[in-house]
């Protein structure tokens, strides 16, 4: 996967190649049902679902881009914005609003001027607040980065401690200097 290739950069081509190949809709109903799975594979291939690939899924299945739209902005796991060097899924499920996951989505906001679906001004981190359930509840509040690690029983402090984990990986990987809140 590209992750994260900037828009400017977006080949669309294997998308095309990939729509051709297995998205062959017989009729109007089938384009329907098809969508999904296209959005999946741009996703796949860019991180995102570029402007660009949503038109050219649009173009191939002949559906309009508002159709494709509403979808991607339905489904929670879907971005339409280039993500962060890293992603973070938030739980706010019952057990984790219960244990303080509201806490934490305030900080998100007021320290870091991130609300779900969004990315830190410095391209660290996108976040996604799922008001579903993460699954391992046992770990409440509880947060999956870069869809493999969890970091549980999280407070305020230690979520702000990952948070400068994250930019402090991110900064000696590129020999950058960032300050995201000055």
């Amino acid at each position: 996967m590209a992750h994260g290739a900037p828009a400017s950069e977006i080949d669309l081509q294997p998308l095309r190649t990939i729509l051709e190949d297995r998205y062959n809709p017989e009729n109007y109903q089938d384009s329907l049902e098809l969508i999904v799975q296209a959005c999946q594979e741009a996703q796949h291939l860019y991180g995102y679902v570029p402007k660009a690939a949503t038109e050219a899924i649009a173009e191939h299945l002949g559906v309009s881009t508002n159709r494709i739209f509403g979808l991607l902005t339905f489904y929670a796991d879907f971005l339409t914005d280039e993500p962060g060097e890293h992603t973070m899924l938030l739980c706010h499920g019952t057990a984790c609003y219960v244990g303080g996951s509201q806490k934490l989505v305030d900080h998100l906001d007021l320290r870091y001027d991130v609300t779900s679906g969004k990315t830190t001004r410095d391209g660290t981190l996108t976040v996604q607040i799922v008001n579903g359930c993460l699954g391992v509840c046992d770990l409440a509040p509880v947060a999956q980065l870069d869809h493999h690690d969890y970091c549980g029983h999280l407070t305020v402090e230690s979520f702000e401690g990952l948070m400068e984990t994250l930019r402090s990986e991110s900064k000696a990987a590129t020999g950058e200097d960032s300050d995201e809140t000055d």
